[in-house]
């Protein structure tokens, strides 16, 4: 196995953080009580989703990491701190805000089939003062970083008008590579980002908002790049691979999966993969590569499982 060249890297992941709980068991009935099915509770386990699982990934491939967002002053956010120390995950640019409470997606899980989520959430933007804390935590943490990545889950973190727009500007005055997973239609708040990420869903409706109808991918990318200074783009498209758009690089890379489990987290562990080796200094078009191999490693988990070194090692 190669010598690992991200565990000299320290990454700055902000975003929308939240608990994954899963609730595992098994179906043999309909309920009597209505036409619903009857599930046998198992047992119970909890990850780190959102922006959260940006971070993990990172762990994952053995790069330091440090994460920012908010959570809640409640039991769940007493979970998610026990499970961002179990994985080494630095917790000292995270913010509790009263009143709001962790953002936790719980799933219900059957024969590895999805049957229900259920999401508890404030997507509110964060009070001044929180905003406040939030920029004195980062501009301490960013003169010790390689790299910063941005998660937008649209639950109310960037929605502080100039928040991200500040962040990106700070970072990138240190020369740091600024990676943005998007979200909504909203994207002057990630001008001048070094790379943005949006599936093909995402792309499409950004798209419809420029008013850039039936025009091909390479198009929009472009028209987004100039418009919103970005360095270049990646689109992620599922079972059609990753399309890479960059001034000198547009090209296509086939999906790598084998087999499909579970796709949650899937652009989380391509954001991450992109962010470390690129900052390593790897030629891009050998960095989508790994991020594509990775990803079809993720989707052949259940439930949302970071990518490991161990697991992409031997492709380099």
């Amino acid at each position: 196995m190669p010598d690992n060249p991200l565990k000299a890297l320290r990454f700055l992941v902000i975003g929308d953080v939240m608990l994954d709980r899963y609730f595992w068991g098994d179906v043999e009935r309909i309920s009597p009580e209505a036409p619903v099915p009857v599930f046998n509770l198992r047992y119970i386990t909890k990850t780190l989703g959102g922006a959260a699982n940006v971070a993990n990934n990172l762990r994952g491939l053995r790069a330091q990491v440090e994460l920012s967002g908010l959570i809640g002053a409640d039991q769940e956010g007493e979970e998610f701190l026990s499970l961002l120390r179990e994985k080494e995950i630095g917790a000292s640019c995270l913010v509790k805000e009263d009143g709001r409470p962790t953002t936790v997606k719980t799933r219900i899980i059957a024969s590895s089939q999805q049957l229900l989520r259920i999401d508890a959430e404030d997507r509110s933007p964060p009070r001044e003062e929180t905003t406040e804390r939030l920029k004195e935590n980062l501009q301490r943490m960013l003169p010790d970083i390689d790299g910063l990545i941005l998660s937008d889950y649209a639950k109310g973190l960037f929605l502080k008008d100039g928040f991200s727009n500040w962040l990106i500007e700070e970072a990138r005055k240190q020369g740091l590579i600024v990676m943005v997973d998007p979200k909504g239609l909203s994207w002057e708040r990630y001008r001048g980002a070094t790379c943005v990420t949006p599936n093909l869903k995402e792309l499409k409706e950004i798209a419809q908002a420029e008013g850039l109808f039936a025009r091909d991918m390479g198009t929009v990318c472009e028209h987004l790049c100039r418009k919103y200074d970005f360095s270049f783009m990646l689109v992620t498209m599922g079972a059609e691979g990753i399309y890479l758009h960059h001034p000198e690089i547009k090209r296509r890379f086939p999906a790598e999966a084998r087999e499909v489990y579970d796709v949650s987290g899937a652009g989380d562990t391509v954001i991450a993969t992109v962010s470390a080796f690129y900052t390593a200094g790897f030629p891009l078009e050998e960095v989508v590569t790994l991020a594509n191999k990775a990803a079809g490693v993720v989707v052949g988990k259940v439930g949302t499982q970071p990518i490991l070194w161990e697991e992409i090692a031997d492709y380099l």
